[in-house]
């Protein structure tokens, strides 16, 4: 006789294959993804194609968030292919699909999703089929761009922001139609396009103002590269809160800088943007295609290619092409090509091209070619050719043998006895016998007898008792400090940072560089020469001792490379980390790797040019003082 628990199994088994027998036909009835469908669809809309599956398979879509965009055009021609087959030709296996009875449920693919991804491809000319080189290839939304090469071939890098549905890129060439093309984003694609010669229109006849790129400083401080893309690149204009830049060439927008509108921009050497609606400040110069709003403040220039409309301040020469709205001042010269309606103040000249309303102030001479509505003070020479409304005066100092809150103005020398907190501008020295909280601009030296905690802008030599602040100039002197040294000589008295080096390197079997400022901040200028090859360079660096006769010191640096007829053959952005070790207080020798990236044109020999191109080098060398 049988246990019951045997029974019971016998009775289960029985039951499960009676139940197998009854229920296989529908546990193996085709599923909505194993369906079938043909059709022929050219340039539809995704949500017309899955239109046309649902009701040839009898099925329906559902979707999680939004995978994909249902108005981007497809073309297709489908015969008597599985629904799961067409879905991956259509979203290119982007698109993972969950059945749910008749239902199929769409989601992106999450797991297959990378942080970069690459889309590569071909450019071409649609009316010959020819290849179209140096074309631009730029996202609007996060301002990566990429040229084609001489083969019409480009390779574009993207971040996945994993929330973009779609990722529009635009392909624009100077006299060639902007094309567009979406691509998904998160996988790597090559793709081919062609885009349409720009159809002739005949203008009438007017005049077009000179543009920055065009004038004889933006030929030499802007790359090659930028200046493509602004011939290439003439509709697209973005705003951006932020811009930081080493020079033009290397900074946060790269070589979409001159497409971006910024608010606030901070340029170390130099930079180059669309136009200004903030504050702007550089060590060296600025460069703005189009239109600046509010504060521009540079060590060397400013240039502005629209209206100025705000407050310019360098130590050198300040051009807007064309109105001014507020405030200039250099210690060389302004130059309005329009109105100008403000204020206007340098060590040297003041020329405004239209009328100008408000006060010019200069040491030398101010010139407008219109009508003067305001107050001219110059040093030397004023000169209106159209009527004057208000005062003319020329002088050479200001002098106050006290405290002065505001702004000191001149053509020669401004003295001020006590603390100065605001501004002090001079053609030709300014002078504190005390604190100055705020900025002193001249053409030729600065003088502060006590603490300095603001900036200093000179074309010659800045002084400071004790510097909290900035100097910028040629020949910068503290007695102490804490702030920072731009110029081809820093001497701190106390504390100061000397090495006058001779060295070869991966470039230039011979160089010679020197060294000036702090340990934690320096400047650097440097020549080299090979046989019929120079190279001459600025750069700025950091010591950082590791022992009493080690240190590391970190130079970051451009180098202008040179022929013997002093032809320009490319540029070189260095950073060398290099280990020194000091045998005495005045020798040392040093030696390390370097990085470096380059700029070079078509021109330069193959011998120059594997030099140029190499990204990994080296320099050895040694040091006095």
């Amino acid at each position: 006789m049988h246990k019951p628990s045997f029974v019971l199994k016998r009775a289960s088994f029985i039951l499960l294959i009676t139940f197998s027998l009854f229920y296989a036909p529908g546990l193996y009835a085709q599923q909505p993804l194993s369906k079938t469908v043909s059709f022929r669809v050219t340039n539809k809309p995704v949500d017309t194609v899955l239109a046309i599956i649902s009701r040839q398979g009898a099925c329906s879509f559902s979707f999680a968030g939004s995978p994909f965009r249902g108005d981007s055009l497809v073309t297709f021609h489908i015969a008597n292919k599985p629904v799961k087959q067409v879905l991956d030709l259509l979203f290119s296996g982007r698109i993972q699909y969950v059945e749910s009875g008749d239902n199929i449920i769409l989601q992106r693919a999450e797991q297959v999703r990378e942080r970069n991804y690459v889309i590569s491809g071909y450019v071409r000319d649609k009316e010959n089929g020819q290849v179209v080189p140096n074309a631009s290839i730029y996202d609007h939304t996060n301002l990566y761009s990429t040229f084609t090469n001489n083969e019409g071939f480009f390779h574009l890098r993207l971040k996945d922001k994993g929330r973009q549905p779609s990722v529009q890129l635009t392909v624009s060439k100077e006299f060639y139609t902007d094309t567009a093309l979406y691509v998904l984003p998160g996988f790597d694609r090559e793709v081919s396009l062609a885009i349409s010669p720009a159809r002739t229109v005949v203008l009438k006849e007017f005049i077009v103002s000179d543009q920055v790129e065009k004038t004889w400083l933006g030929r030499r401080l802007l790359s090659e590269g930028l200046r493509r893309q602004t011939q290439n690149i003439s509709k697209f204009f973005a705003d951006k809160p932020v811009q930081t830049s080493l020079v033009p060439a290397i900074g946060s927008h790269g070589k979409m800088a001159g497409q971006v509108v910024n608010k606030f921009s901070l340029n170390f050497v130099g930079g180059y943007s669309a136009g200004l609606n903030g504050v702007e400040v550089a060590g060296g110069f600025n460069i703005d295609k189009k239109d600046v709003q509010y504060v521009q403040v540079a060590g060397i220039f400013n240039m502005v290619g629209g209206k100025m409309t705000g407050a310019q301040a360098t130590g050198g020469y300040n051009h807007v092409m064309q109105s001014v709205e507020g405030a200039q001042a250099a210690g060389i010269a302004n130059v309005a090509k329009g109105k100008m309606k403000g204020a206007q103040a340098t060590g040297g000249l003041n020329l405004v091209g239209d009328s100008a309303k408000g006060a010019q102030a200069a040491g030398l001479s101010n010139l407008v070619k219109g009508n003067l509505e305001g107050v001219q003070a110059a040093g030397g020479l004023n000169q209106v050719r159209g009527n004057v409304t208000g005062a003319q005066a020329a002088g050479i100092s200001n002098f106050n043998q006290g405290n002065t809150t505001g702004a000191s103005i001149t053509g020669a020398l401004n003295h001020t006895g006590g603390n100065m907190v605001g501004l002090q501008l001079a053609g030709i020295v300014n002078s504190t016998s005390k604190d100055v909280m705020g900025i002193q601009l001249s053409g030729a030296g600065n003088i502060s007898g006590g603490t300095m905690a603001g900036m200093q802008f000179s074309s010659l030599f800045n002084y400071s008792h004790r510097l909290k602040g900035i100097q910028f100039a040629l020949v910068n002197i503290a007695d102490t400090s804490s702030g920072l040294s731009f110029g081809l000589l820093n001497i701190i008295r106390k504390g100061g940072y000397y090495k006058l080096s001779v060295s070869a390197n991966d470039l230039m079997p011979l160089n010679l560089s020197f060294k000036s400022g702090r340990k934690q901040f320096y400047t650097l200028f440097t020549g080299g020469m090979d046989n019929d090859l120079y190279n001459v360079g600025f750069g700025i660096g950091r010591s950082f001792s590791i022992g009493k006769k080690w240190a590391i010191t970190t130079d970051l640096l451009q180098l202008n490379v040179f022929d013997k007829d002093w032809k320009s053959l490319g540029q070189v952005y260095r950073f060398q980390p290099l280990l020194n070790f000091s045998f005495t207080r005045w020798l040392s020798v040093h030696a390390g790797p370097a990085l470096s990236v380059s700029e070079y044109s078509s021109g330069v020999n193959k011998f120059s040019e594997r030099r140029l191109s190499q990204l990994l080098g080296w320099q050895a060398g040694i040091s006095f003082f």
